[in-house]
């Protein structure tokens, strides 16, 4: 059902409101925060029916968001980054006055937006990892975060750990940032499947603050000792084109297995039957892939920084960045110790039932609410 834009519609407790969620620089594959934006649009779809929404995406994307229901699919023809940036802080302002709020999903809002502006900021990699950037793209990243989040009328975040990295990089958008957790896109499980387990995994974007080379290397260390494989999810990034040598350097290609992107239904089953995901980025704005795979009783196991630390609470097994043999010996006590394991899973299953969409999208909900009030 195609949906059309019909002005701001607010009044009293919003209702009729048109809103448009601002998914302008996903990339082509959904990734993190393509994952939250389609989760909460659908949420806000179910708890507010009465509301007209629109999603500006460019093409690229549009597959991803055909699936949604009742969402009016704005779709840009421009695949250059560069040339959306433009677009989009000086046209579509323009269309934007049809809308009575503007959601930003990507960290980074309008300039000069001409309606009420919420922001959700997942991550601060700008600030805790710029090795990741040019220092032109990482100028403009910090730019465009403190100034559009100045202008915002509230900023979500995904983590406690990145409420403190905003207050304390950018001091003037704390007070205006509020937690709202990510839901969980699989069901709990319940219970143990059961099922023989033999596999390691690991989730993510292959690049080098996912830390995979220490997987590796504390995977080796684990294979001198014991059997099992390891099965790579994620899709190819940037800065790993030594991993292939350095697998044949640990004498470990064999042994691992590179699946590259899955389906979400490929993706559970995996969960479910690996001894357990292993996590050992550098930092993580929260770290969905943590509550997903406890959701499917999948243990973790998982560095101790960042947003890591809220999403294993008390259910992960905790590594100290960078400590490889730590890392090891973790893997090996995980694979030993039936007794772990199990309340891991145990633990894990009740941890990810606190993290659900419905919750994510009415908290959300009552900051849009709340920026739609008029100023004292």
């Amino acid at each position: 059902m195609k949906r059309t834009e019909t002005g701001n519609g607010y009044a009293g407790q919003a209702r009729g409101l048109s809103l448009c969620f601002n998914a302008l620089f996903l990339q082509n594959h959904l990734g993190g925060i393509g994952n939250y934006a389609y989760h909460i649009i659908s949420e806000i779809r179910r708890l507010r029916p009465d509301w007209e929404l629109t999603l500006l995406i460019h093409k690229g994307t549009a597959p991803s968001f055909a699936a949604l229901e009742g969402v009016r699919l704005l779709v840009i023809p421009l695949r250059s980054r560069n040339l959306r940036l433009a677009y989009f802080h000086c046209f579509f302002p323009f269309r934007a006055r049809r809308f009575g709020l503007l959601h930003s999903v990507g960290n980074m809002g309008m300039l000069f937006c001409p309606v009420p502006q919420v922001i959700t900021i997942h991550d601060l990699y700008e600030q805790v990892s710029p090795e990741r950037f040019s220092a032109a793209k990482r100028f403009l990243m910090k730019f465009l975060i403190s100034f559009t989040g100045r202008q915002a009328k509230a900023i979500v975040t995904v983590s406690e750990n990145t409420r403190r990295d905003i207050a304390r990089y950018y001091p003037r958008l704390g007070w205006k940032t509020r937690v709202v957790y990510s839901g969980n896109k699989f069901p709990v499980t319940g219970q143990d499947s059961g099922a023989a387990r033999m596999d390691f995994i690991f989730v993510g974007t292959i690049e080098p603050g996912k830390n995979l080379v220490h997987i590796l290397q504390a995977f080796a260390r684990f294979l001198s000792r014991h059997s099992g494989r390891l099965k790579v999810v994620g899709a190819a990034g940037w800065g790993q084109s030594h991993v292939p040598a350095l697998l044949d350097s640990l004498g470990i290609r064999a042994s691992v297995d590179f699946l590259g992107y899955i389906p979400d239904t490929e993706l559970r089953a995996l969960y479910a039957n690996s001894l357990a995901l292993v996590l050992a980025s550098n930092y993580e704005g929260f770290g969905l892939p943590v509550v997903e795979a406890m959701a499917c009783g999948c243990p973790v196991i998982c560095a101790r920084n960042s947003g890591l630390v809220e999403a294993g609470g008390d259910s992960a097994l905790f590594f100290e960045s960078g400590d490889i043999p730590g890392l090891a010996d973790c893997m090996e006590r995980m694979y030993l110790d039936e007794e772990l394991r199990g309340r891991c899973i145990r633990t894990g299953l009740e941890h990810a039932r606190k993290f659900t969409w419905e919750r994510a999208a009415a908290e959300t909900l009552a900051v849009f609410e709340a920026a739609l009030l008029p100023a004292p």
